[in-house]
């Protein structure tokens, strides 16, 4: 994710893009781009929640 797309934004945006493939039947060239964007998106998202996760984790280890 960009330092200004937030995890709530970028899951709305896969959203968008799945719904776009299944209802308006995007050619060949629109739906690559839209399936890269949303990979992208992907896997910003979990890197986004592996990073917060170990945030967690670390917190919680402090507290013993």
């Amino acid at each position: 994710m960009s330092s200004k797309t937030t995890y709530k934004e970028a899951l709305q945006r896969i959203n968008e893009i799945v719904e776009r493939i299944e209802n308006q039947n995007p050619d060949i060239d629109e739906l690559s781009s839209l399936v890269k964007e949303a990979t992208k998106l992907i896997n910003d998202c979990k890197a986004k929640l592996e990073n917060t996760e170990a945030e967690i984790q670390s917190s919680l280890e402090k507290l013993n």
